[in-house]
């Protein structure tokens, strides 16, 4: 359960204070000037003294404290994706002042049937604990779900726009980028912003998780035309202008190749005799047919073509192979948490999404929080009245949250409940981010993989209506049993399968009870108690090849020990510290848990954690002679399998 520290209370007041102040401002047409701010603004005294807290300056101390800390203020506030803006007073001071605009978006009225399917649809692909989860789901966040970032907001915002956007990102090198935003699109898991260079015209696809600087949206805006519009439905992150289409063959077992054959299903299998199958598939370009080979490991051996083999054979001979630097001379990126500023706003968003109100139990049980801590913080939201002389008064405050006691005496004690009061429909604000609707759209979009619900579908409707994006979501592996098994886990039965594990090329019966379904960077697996292991366990859903029988569960289970069951390899097994290049960081990048640093190279260290030898010995297969093991104890991971690989050739 979270608490926070309580040296972070005046800053999260005052932050939260300044953010809600200059977006009155730009209500009133009022900017204000920092002076002003530093002269008039007040916030709760902390630690609370009183029953009614003394109004103190938020800002206090020597004139050039003050001013790093406004400053520092407003870094934050950047940093979660609202615009500052300054405006020229007519004195020739410089106002400051928030549109609301820049990071909510337009108020969307769901019905009780989207709001359930949003909810179905958060928990099948949820966005982790910072994402728009607990605003509409009752029970906490888990870790799980799509990589998670307060980046998405103004680029969301700057594609419905059509405005030119600005950021860092680390590609090859660190830089700046000026591009055109056309649209989102998703494979696997990991998100790209498709967008033409401003200069050049290029079209080009950018990873959100490389972003490194939050998006400036300009002023400038562009126009797209039809033909651009087509090109950017085209883009792919093996993108080429002139596609090769690559025809390969390979041998493997029965076993094997009828997991493949779910996997795609236009390929072409036939018999060799001695458990041997030929299979034959087509791939759009020579990248992808090398990651599906590689991906098969020992468990394939490739016919042809034969400059695929060389091609192959090259590849291997560098697994996990090269110099590693010092790495005393790199720091690692901490995990992410959720910051003062966004911890607050998602209490506020999840009051402002609820009709009738939150208790204090409600929002402590949904964001993992002591109800003491709860209480804390919404209810300094309740006296925030900054400036209120000045400006009109409370009600013009845009927090507006009402608290209601069942208990008066107790206050300290009560479960109260927190509202939202506004004077009339107009002055309703949106409970829901930029970012928020892309979450929403890219977990209903997955949903419908699922469900086949008109709810759903009017739902992604109303949101795309808002942000004027279609966001286009591919997996490159077919998963045909998914609706076969979240079936049996609305319906409680018990179903008996085949299933490929891991690694291994034999399939074997397993009898389990399924409890849950989630997807983690592209795959959809599913949570059960297994009858052959009597165990829990995690089995990836396309590597079931069939589902023999389906029965009523036969009892009640012991709760299951693992609650993050989906990303419970962040948390164990040993650390492992890799050199990865430019081309292989995307291996990397969607591993629960990675932390990065950045050598003068350009080359990138990640620290991640593995719970299986077998995981990493893949892992440097595939990243070939991009990457290399700087941990001694793993310096010879992928080795021996490389070099199986390399003798059946």
């Amino acid at each position: 359960m979270s608490t926070y520290r309580a040296g972070n209370e005046q800053s999260r007041e005052r932050i939260v204070a300044l953010l809600l102040l200059l977006e009155r401002a730009f209500v009133e047409k009022k900017p204000l000037t920092q002076d002003e701010i530093i002269r008039e603004l007040k916030i709760d005294e902390y630690p609370v003294t009183s029953k009614n807290p003394k109004k103190i300056l938020a800002y206090q101390g020597g004139d050039a404290a003050v001013r790093q800390k406004f400053e520092r203020d407003k870094k934050s506030i950047r940093e979660y994706g609202f615009d500052i803006e300054t405006v020229i007073l007519p004195d020739d001071s410089s106002g400051y002042q928030i549109d609301p605009s820049s990071g909510y978006a337009p108020v969307i009225y769901f019905t009780e049937e989207e709001q359930r399917v949003v909810r179905l649809a958060l928990r099948f692909c949820g966005f982790g604990n910072s994402g728009a989860f607990s605003v509409f789901n009752e029970v906490p966040a888990g870790d799980g779900g799509l990589e998670y970032s307060a980046y998405i907001g103004p680029i969301i915002r700057a594609i419905r726009l059509r405005r030119v956007v600005s950021f860092e990102y680390q590609s090859s090198t660190k830089k700046m980028r000026t591009i055109e935003p056309l649209h989102t699109y998703s494979v696997d898991g990991s998100t790209y912003l498709v967008a033409r260079v401003v200069g050049s015209g290029e079209l080009k696809g950018y990873r959100i998780s490389r972003m490194t600087s939050m998006p400036v949206v300009h002023a400038e805006g562009f126009e797209a035309d039809d033909a651009i519009m087509a090109l950017a439905d085209a883009w792919r992150p093996q993108y080429q202008k002139v596609p090769t289409p690559i025809y390969v063959q390979v041998v493997t077992n029965a076993n094997y190749a009828e997991l493949l054959g779910r996997q795609y299903p236009a390929a072409i299998a036939a018999n060799k005799g001695k458990g041997k199958v030929e299979v034959g598939l087509q791939f759009d370009d020579p990248h992808t047919a090398l990651r599906f080979v590689l991906d098969g490991a020992d468990r394939l051996r490739v016919v042809s073509p034969k400059s695929l083999v060389k091609e192959l054979r090259v590849w291997l001979e560098s697994v996990n192979r090269g110099d590693t630097p010092d790495l005393s001379t790199v720091s690692f990126s901490s995990v992410s948490a959720s910051d003062v500023l966004g911890q607050t706003l998602q209490l506020l968003h999840a009051i402002y999404q609820a009709e009738n109100g939150l208790r204090v139990s409600e929002l402590a049980t949904r964001f993992s929080m002591r109800p003491e801590d709860v209480r804390l913080i919404v209810g300094r939201l309740v006296t925030l009245e900054p400036m209120a002389d000045s400006h009109d008064g409370p009600w013009r405050f845009p927090a507006r949250i009402m608290k209601f006691c069942d208990d008066w005496e107790n206050e300290d004690e009560d479960d109260s409940i927190y509202r939202a009061e506004y004077l009339d429909e107009a002055d309703e604000p949106s409970a829901l981010m930029w970012r928020d609707l892309f979450e929403l759209n890219f977990a209903l979009r997955e949903a419908s993989r699922l469900y086949d619900d008109p709810a759903i579908f009017s739902t992604i409707e109303k949101i795309e209506d808002v942000v004027s994006n279609f966001i286009r979501v591919e997996h490159s592996i077919d998963e045909p049993l998914l609706a076969e098994v979240n079936a049996a886990v609305r319906g409680r039965e018990q179903i008996k399968m085949t299933y490929v594990k891991g690694y291994e090329d034999v399939a074997t019966e397993r009898t389990i009870e399924p409890v849950d379904v989630r997807v983690l960077n592209g795959h959809s697996y599913v949570r059960a108690f297994c009858l052959t292991r009597n165990d829990w366990r995690t089995f990836r859903v396309d590597r079931i090849t069939a589902i023999v029988a389906k029965s009523p569960a036969l009892a009640p289970r012991d709760p299951d020990p693992v609650p993050n069951w989906l990303t419970e390899i962040a948390d164990s097994g040993e650390e492992v510290v890799a050199i990865v290049d430019a081309g292989s960081r995307y291996l990397f990048e969607p591993l629960p848990g990675a932390r990065w640093g950045t050598f003068g190279d350009n080359r990138h260290a990640v620290a991640f954690r593995v719970t299986s030898r077998d995981f990493l010995d893949h892992l440097m297969v595939l990243a070939g002679p991009g990457a290399v093991v700087a941990t001694p104890s793993f310096a010879k991971a992928g080795h021996e399998l490389a070099q199986r690989i390399l003798d059946s050739l």
